[in-house]
């Protein structure tokens, strides 16, 4: 049975979450129970948000940075038993959470824009939300659930559904945030930082996974084409995981090792180049040293665009 769209209980605000009595049943009358699938940002095995520094990165192991937006789309969201059978879930529609006809799309944002390194002003090219969401919700068996695979980003199907039928000012929530732009597609993972060097200088740091080369330079992704050519999409799988007691962390540590920490410096109002200092980069694109080695930990092939569960290695589960 595939994931179903479940229109009742819709948000945990409303009492529901937790509440067997809010559970529907599956094709064989068995009664599902509400689950929320809680995501939290790690580094060094710790919870980390807007006020926190994460310290030790960078090539010295002596540079420093903050969180300012982290934002990521969860898709293909699949549960199984201990015997690795698939076990029915139907999930939640809301302003996270959107069905479409071609598939089910989910944002995950743990970041506002208030405070810490989370406000407007902490970086150049700050775009953080101020709501939150940090978790995917729906019913399913809880009990029987050992197992837990998504796919980090927005299905090809997906995008070229909501841009083909959809203006940007338009899309549904919560498609109408992290697009390249409606020529080029979404970003799936948003990963955005204030950088402290040990020489006293601050920088910015834009790390972004997101399908590439996906239609006309002066058209619509996906118009010419049923997906782009790097898809670029991790794959995630999870197993002894327990839905009541066990969170899915994202290792930031492991997204910003190896990183030089060496970026260009822009000017704010043109955009174009005019230095170099401490910070990161990494549009998806060929030309920038640090889109590799994210990618690789993440588990992408940067030739290809194809991703395996196996080599990722920024989820987890705690």
């Amino acid at each position: 049975m595939g994931i179903l769209v479940r229109t009742g209980c819709v948000l945990a605000a409303l009492g529901c979450l937790g509440l067997a009595a809010c559970g529907d049943d599956d094709d064989n009358g068995t009664a599902m129970e509400s689950f929320a699938l809680q995501f939290a940002a790690t580094a060094g095995g710790d919870e980390v948000g807007c006020t926190d520094t994460i310290e030790g990165v960078g090539p010295d192991g002596q540079h420093e940075v903050g969180i300012s937006d982290l934002r990521f789309y969860i898709s293909n969201l699949e549960f199984r038993d201990a015997d690795g059978n698939e076990v029915d879930v139907e999930l939640d529609a809301n302003e996270f959470q959107y069905h479409a006809d071609s598939g089910f799309v989910g944002l995950i944002d743990l970041t506002s824009n208030t405070e810490g390194t989370c406000a407007s002003n902490s970086i150049a090219f700050a775009e953080g939300t101020a709501r939150t969401n940090f978790a995917i919700t729906g019913v399913t068996h809880v009990d029987e659930v050992a197992e837990v695979s998504f796919d980090v980003g927005v299905p090809q199907p997906v995008m070229q559904e909501v841009i083909a039928e959809n203006s940007i000012e338009a899309a549904p929530s919560p498609l109408n945030e992290m697009y390249w732009s409606w020529a080029t597609g979404y970003r799936h993972f948003v990963f955005n930082l204030a950088v402290d060097s040990p020489d006293g200088e601050s920088g910015d740091g834009y790390l972004h996974v997101g399908s590439r080369d996906c239609g006309p330079e002066d058209g619509l992704a996906l118009e010419d084409r049923d997906e782009c050519t790097y898809i670029n999409t991790p794959r995630v799988t999870l197993s002894g995981f327990d839905l009541e007691s066990n969170t899915v962390a994202v290792d930031l540590g492991e997204v910003l090792a190896g990183l030089s920490f060496v970026a260009p410096i822009y000017d704010p109002e043109t955009f174009e180049v005019i230095g170099e200092g401490p910070g990161l980069e990494c549009h998806s694109a060929p030309s920038q040293p640090d889109c590799p080695i994210v990618f690789d930990s993440f588990g992408i092939d940067f030739d290809t665009g194809d991703s395996t569960a196996a080599a990722d290695q920024v989820f987890s589960m705690m």
